[in-house]
């Protein structure tokens, strides 16, 4: 897509175009979309909204051609479930969700990091996608938790958990930039198959100490041929890295250290 601006009859034009035909089917959604976000918007904040969600949809064109795989949906309930906790607290901590913005980790406040995982049913180890998620270069502390859920009927979706959160969001400012790292985040407004399934209840969150022993990849340690990296972890081997979990969520909330 391409944004510029054209001379009309009343002012300048904002002209969205499509430059790729292949996504001419989202192309109308888009348009339909990011005009409703400038809509409901006050006049003064119309265009703001507009550019806001179309940033949005940029991301989302930018990175994929469809919605969430059932593995992308696991993962993303995993993040709510941990943001869901976080704003209950404060929902000044909505903020810290980074993943949606290119972070390097999932969430990040004040020099302190959490790496999410989120496996559903028996799990005996996690993947690690990337050689940045478990580097703790320029950090203080970085924690990875790990969220263990179970598919039931009388779970929650990921569309239910994602309008709780907005109920519990102060203000239309925030919910409009919640839905925006939805959409980022590669979960459509109209994408009702990822909002539907599957239903979800956690049973097991744990959190383990990213420190220098723990068992990891990164680009420092790897040699620079090597670009990037996928593995995985075994949840009995790295036992001995676990740490009280709501420790970890009371001093990343408090912004201290967590002993």
């Amino acid at each position: 897509m391409r944004l510029s601006a054209a001379p009309g009859e009343d002012g300048p034009l904002l002209v969205l175009s499509l430059e790729d035909s292949d996504r001419s089917d989202l192309f109308v959604t888009v348009c339909s979309d990011a005009v409703q976000a400038a809509a409901i918007e006050g006049e003064a904040d119309s265009l703001a909204g507009f550019l806001a969600r179309l940033d949005a949809w940029r991301r989302f064109l930018k990175e994929r051609r469809t919605g969430l795989s059932r593995h992308e949906v696991v993962g993303l309930l995993g993040e709510l479930m941990v943001l869901r906790r976080l704003i209950l607290g404060n929902p000044l901590l909505q903020g810290t969700w980074v993943a949606p913005a290119d972070g390097l980790h999932d969430f990040e406040r004040q020099g302190h990091a959490l790496e999410v995982k989120t496996s559903l049913g028996v799990a005996t180890s996690i993947r690690i996608s990337t050689l940045d998620q478990l580097d703790d270069v320029g950090l203080r502390q970085l924690d990875l938790v790990h969220l263990r859920l179970i598919e039931t009927p009388d779970g929650q979706s990921l569309g239910a958990l994602a309008d709780e959160i907005e109920q519990a969001l102060p203000g239309d400012a925030a919910k409009r930039a919640f839905s925006n790292a939805l959409l980022r985040r590669g979960l459509m407004p109209d994408d009702t198959g990822a909002r539907a399934a599957p239903l979800v209840e956690q049973r097991g969150l744990s959190a383990f100490r990213v420190g220098p022993t723990f068992p990891r990849l990164t680009r420092a340690a790897v040699p620079g041929a090597i670009r990037e990296a996928e593995y995985d972890l075994e949840l009995r081997a790295i036992d001995g890295h676990t740490v009280d979990v709501d420790a970890v969520f009371t001093a990343f909330a408090g912004g201290g250290a967590d002993g």
